[in-house]
């Protein structure tokens, strides 16, 4: 045996001992340590997040002052991304305004207080849905247009005195087929900088029919990449919103909201079926789950999926549930609480008759981290063996002792 073979095996009891206190189930190891790979990426790992809603807090005031000392008034918050130091910044639908905040919270994720800091005008008036901030050395947003026209795209806008454009990122030609009103609504840009995802609200022509309460709708997760300064879309994905939920009242609709692009990569999505009635509003929250889904970026896929053979996402429901009572259409994550879990912090629009300027909280429980020896090269049927040797082995030591009192 050499060195580095005995090094490697090793290295493979560690982390099954880790992995088996950890209360992970043996065929997850088997399939860790049978996959025969050279690595093993952390993306493949996937962690399943819980959910706690925290309630809700109207804003006390519903106006703002911008950076040229104009008063607006506060009205259709679509969309909130986290910037620093317990401050976010929400975009207003229709308009060109958008809204600074200061939020803190409890130790649990509910919210302590919410003041409304500021404002800030844009040069272009469009349907701004989804905002997702850079970061405080460019100081700047990505908004999402759901209008149409002009075409889909994202445009990113300075958040100094000059509120200047400073670019447009065009979306692929598909999504020209949006339907008017169910176009891009989520916006979301992951810690590290370097993704963004988007989607549109509802499905594209091109890709099937708008949801119901008998059927859910199929719409595009769009990733993008981003490499400094430079946005670009690169994979899509289908995904399924469920159907309209059910009540007294004529049905309206149910879409893809907004998103999160959690710092390990996970992505969740909000969800927001809405009827002319009671229960107006049901809010759903998932977290997505990319594995067999297919890249509807490429080949024919890329026009449309009428008609055509495809692997959409998976997706596991973290909250479902009408008690919120509002409009929530903008969701992203918070700051990190004294527990180690996240919050995570929705705005309402309220532009129907039973939603107001609200803040929604949550906390995002996050699992009990892996150890990081779980990211190394796996062998083959050789190690495979020694795994299972060890954890059997380990398991009858301690039943024999249980035994012997």
């Amino acid at each position: 045996m050499t060195k580095q073979t005995s090094q490697c095996r090793s290295g493979i009891g560690r982390l099954c001992s880790q992995l088996v206190v950890r209360g992970l189930p043996l065929a997850f190891i088997v399939a860790v340590v049978a996959r025969g790979e050279g690595a093993l990426a952390a993306a493949d790992v996937a962690k399943s997040y819980e959910l706690n809603y925290r309630g809700k807090v109207q804003l006390t005031t519903d106006t703002a002052v911008d950076q040229n000392g104009a008063k607006f008034t506060i009205t259709g918050m679509s969309g909130v991304a986290y910037g620093f130091d317990n401050h976010y910044v929400a975009v207003m639908d229709n308009s060109n305004h958008l809204v600074f905040l200061k939020v803190t919270f409890k130790d649990d994720g509910t919210i302590d207080q919410a003041t409304v800091t500021g404002g800030h005008t844009i040069p272009t008036s469009r349907d701004y849905e989804g905002i997702a901030y850079t970061g405080q050395e460019r100081n700047s947003v990505f908004l999402s247009n759901e209008a149409t026209p002009p075409p889909p795209a994202l445009y990113e806008y300075s958040l100094d005195k000059s509120a200047k454009l400073l670019q447009t990122i065009d979306m692929p030609s598909v999504f020209k087929y949006q339907v008017d009103n169910r176009g891009l609504e989520s916006l979301t840009r992951r810690a590290d900088d370097k993704e963004m995802w988007t989607a549109n609200e509802e499905a594209l022509t091109a890709d099937g029919p708008g949801s119901t309460t008998a059927a859910g709708s199929v719409v595009r997760l769009v990733r993008l990449t981003v490499n400094g300064n430079t946005v670009t879309p690169a994979q899509e994905y289908a995904y399924v919103v469920e159907p309209i939920h059910h009540g007294v009242g004529q049905p309206y609709c149910s879409g893809v909201s907004d998103m999160v692009d959690l710092p390990d990569g996970t992505v969740l999505t909000l969800e927001r079926s809405a009827i002319e009635g009671i229960p107006t509003f049901e809010t759903r929250i998932y977290q997505v789950d990319f594995t067999g889904a297919t890249d509807i970026s490429k080949g024919t896929l890329a026009d449309g999926l009428k008609g055509q053979t495809y692997t959409p996402v998976g997706k596991k429901p973290l909250f479902v549930s009408s008690k919120i009572g509002e409009n929530l259409e903008g969701l992203c994550l918070g700051p990190k609480l004294p527990n180690g879990n996240q919050v995570l912090l929705g705005v309402v629009d309220n532009g129907d008759p039973v939603s107001k300027n609200t803040l929604v909280s949550f906390e995002l429980v996050d699992p009990a981290p892996l150890s990081t020896t779980i990211i190394f090269a796996a062998g083959g049927g050789t190690l495979l063996a020694l795994c299972l040797i060890l954890v059997l082995a380990r398991s009858r030591r301690r039943n024999i002792n249980r035994a012997g009192g």
